[in-house]
Order: C-alpha cells, then sequence, then structure tokens
C-alpha cells in the first residue's frame, strides 16, 4: 500500500478512530478543568490545562483558577507549549470541578473590564442558559429638580453614572452565539424568541404554536427544556 494510499485512508476515518469519540451529553458527563479560550474549547471539551498556565500561584490551593482570574491577563502554553497570553476578559470561560462558567460583561460601555464576570451555566443542553449581572454607563440630569446636584447654565448637567440589572442569557450550542432572554427572572421569554430556537423541531414547534399567547409566554422555558431533551448534543472524550 503506498504512503498516499494511507493518507487518503486516514482521512476518511471517523473521529472516534482518531482518538476521540462522541459521547451524549448528561449531567453525569465529566468536563475537563481549564480555560476556554474560544467557544470551541468548550464545545470540544479542549481547555487549556490547569496545568499549561503560567503563574505564581500555588496550583494545589482549591481556588486556583479564581486567584488566576483575578489578574489582568493569563500566560499559558499552548498545544506547541509556545508561551501565549490573553486578557482575561478576552477568555470565553473556564471549567473548574465540572462547573462550566462563562464570561460576559465587557461588550458594553466602551469594553470596560470592570464590567466583565464568569457566570455558571445553570443548565447544559442545546439551549444553555445562566443568569448574569451586566453593568452599564448611563446619563442622568444632575439638576437640583432630580436632587442629584446644582443647575448651571453655563455647564452640562448631565452626569455619567454605572448602573447594573440582572439578566437572563441563552447559548446557542449549535452557534456559540449568547441570546438575552430577558432581564429580571426567567418566566415569561419573549414568544417570537422560543419559537426561533425550537423552530428545527417542527413537532414540537407546532405543539407551542397551537396554545394560547397567554400560556407561550408562561410555558417558554418548559419547551426549552423539552427542546434539550428531545434534541442532546454530544461532546468528545479521549
Amino acid at each position: 500500500m503506498s504512503f498516499r494510499w494511507v493518507i487518503l485512508c486516514l482521512m476518511f476515518l471517523p473521529i472516534s478512530t482518531l482518538g476521540q469519540t462522541m459521547v451524549e451529553y448528561s449531567p453525569d458527563f465529566k468536563f475537563k478543568d481549564g480555560l476556554y479560550i474560544t467557544f470551541d474549547d468548550f464545545k470540544n471539551n479542549n481547555p487549556i490545562p490547569i496545568t499549561h498556565i503560567i503563574s505564581n500561584y500555588d496550583i494545589r490551593d482549591a481556588d486556583y483558577l479564581e486567584q488566576v482570574l483575578q489578574d489582568d491577563s493569563v500566560v499559558y502554553y499552548d498545544n506547541l507549549f509556545e508561551e501565549r497570553a490573553v486578557a482575561v476578559e478576552r477568555l470565553w470561560g473556564f471549567c473548574q470541578k465540572n462547573r462550566v462558567f462563562i464570561g460576559f460583561g465587557a461588550g458594553r460601555s466602551y469594553n470596560n473590564p470592570e464590567f466583565f464576570d464568569f457566570f455558571p451555566l445553570i443548565n447544559i443542553g442545546a439551549i444553555s442558559f445562566f443568569t448574569a449581572v451586566e453593568s452599564y454607563y448611563t446619563t442622568m440630569d444632575a439638576s437640583p429638580s432630580m436632587g442629584i446636584g446644582f443647575n448651571d447654565p453655563m455647564m452640562n448637567n448631565n452626569v455619567t453614572v454605572t448602573q447594573s440589572e440582572q439578566v437572563q442569557l441563552l447559548l446557542h450550542f449549535k452557534t456559540g452565539k449568547v441570546l438575552l432572554g430577558k432581564r429580571g427572572d426567567l418566566g415569561g421569554l419573549p414568544t417570537d424568541l422560543v419559537s426561533d430556537l425550537i423552530r428545527s423541531d417542527i413537532v414540537l414547534l407546532t405543539e407551542f404554536q397551537s396554545l394560547s399567547t397567554k400560556d407561550q409566554k408562561q410555558k417558554g422555558m418548559f419547551f426549552i427544556r423539552k427542546f434539550n431533551q428531545r434534541n442532546p448534543i454530544s461532546f468528545p472524550v479521549d
């Protein structure tokens, strides 16, 4: 058999024969601890291992990753053992003790890294969801009528303040996009958003659209969970 023929055969071998097997996700699935530079790192269960991180913190400490992520950037060895550095707010997330955390918050208000933090995924599926705190700048009237300051007709009386609010977010596993579900609690998801998310499951979509508008608003999360059950995702394992 020629060398070229061997190469061609390898190109068409299934992934499982090349060292990885796809396993359907369940709560018992074990994620590898480490840093996710991108969404694909999470999707492929392929984080930067803790042992590849370069830091002065004690790797034996139970809060090692949290300590590392308190710095402005993380230095690590990539797969070719070349030294790399990435700003913390540029990380997609991390996994520690089988809990997946996703980064969120630096995309608004001039990418202020102080607004960035990591939040745990509440569930993992075709449509994952998590709760985060979104902080942003807003401009307010600083006139005495607003009880904030003194009105000076020669000056701009507006002040910029920071506001924060709880947001409910959805992670689309197929695309990696983070979508805003709702501000406040997760009840009453927008019906058009639910329809878009479950559109690939015709049977489920038909069932959802047959409900009254009131029931659609009340049962949005129920149908998201049902969609996850009917459309399981898989992760590779070594």
